[in-house]
């Protein structure tokens, strides 16, 4: 039991740490094109082109960032919202399935939902027992 618990606090911490630097990137890169497009130095065209960049911009980076924002607190709901994100986007841009980058950013979100599914086993396995 020690050791579970020690796993899946390690699992935990890894999540935090993996998903503040995911998180910390997003933000900085958004926020860089959305002065570059208010001081209007960025050399493409203005705005969206079509529906599917829009769906693709609110599935990838603003879900994977409201889900790691989220995740702090709410382990399960934080990665949902991660996972999912990075599903529907995978599902508009089936180009860019193997990219490691865009991967490796919404990795963190995997594992707040590990995380969550294992405490969420103890938990209910203790309740049990407790019960018993």
């Amino acid at each position: 039991m020690k050791s579970k618990n020690k796993l899946t606090r390690t699992l935990l911490l890894t999540a935090r740490i993996l998903g503040s630097i995911s998180l910390l990137f997003l933000v900085f890169m958004v926020g860089a094109h959305l002065v570059a497009a208010i001081i209007g130095e960025e050399a493409s065209g203005n705005g969206f082109q079509s529906t599917a960049e829009v769906l693709s911009f609110i599935c990838f980076p603003v879900s994977i960032m409201i889900g790691l924002a989220l995740a702090w607190k709410w382990e399960g709901l934080g990665g949902i919202i991660t996972v999912l994100g990075i599903i529907c986007f995978h599902i508009i841009r089936p180009d860019l399935i193997f990219d490691p980058m865009i991967d490796g950013l919404a990795f963190p979100g995997f594992l707040f939902l590990l995380y969550w599914i294992l405490n969420k086993k103890a938990t209910d396995s203790k309740e049990e027992k407790e019960v018993l």
